[in-house]
């Protein structure tokens, strides 16, 4: 399997957290990402699939916790994970991380102020990828 085909398992299953209610089956459909993100032979991509099953599982963590996760924190943590993805070369990563900060610097500013700042500490992390992977850092 590569990583687009576990996209197109995975997408459907991302989406279905902005239902008002989850499904019952959908631990089961986390484990069944889980298992297919294992076959996936290139390394930096199997880290990427494991780092979106992550994030889902985050997501569903954090929404069993408390109130539901705003739709804008939702379209937040899906750019996010579309940004930090490792697949490209490292110039083509950086525009996709740079782009995906814009980005939810976009949705942080038309949030609630009470959401602001957690949406926006999602751009951390996609910082600190850029400056990994800038050419004169290493």
């Amino acid at each position: 399997m590569d990583y687009g085909q576990f996209r197109a398992e995975y997408d459907p299953v991302f989406d279905i957290l902005d239902a008002e209610k989850l499904p019952p089956w959908l631990p089961g459909a986390v484990t069944r990402l889980k298992e297919l993100a294992a076959t996936i032979d290139d390394p930096p991509a199997r880290r990427s699939a494991e780092n979106d099953i992550a994030s889902l599982e985050d997501v569903l963590a954090e929404g069993s916790d408390g109130p539901p996760i705003s739709p804008a924190m939702m379209e937040a943590i899906r750019i996010h994970s579309e940004a930090g993805a490792n697949h490209g070369t490292p110039a083509e990563r950086i525009a996709r991380a740079e782009a995906g900060m814009a980005a939810i610097g976009g949705i942080a500013e038309a949030a609630p102020p009470t959401e602001q700042a957690s949406i926006l500490d999602l751009n951390e992390s996609l910082y600190m990828l850029i400056l990994a992977l800038e050419p004169d850092r290493r």
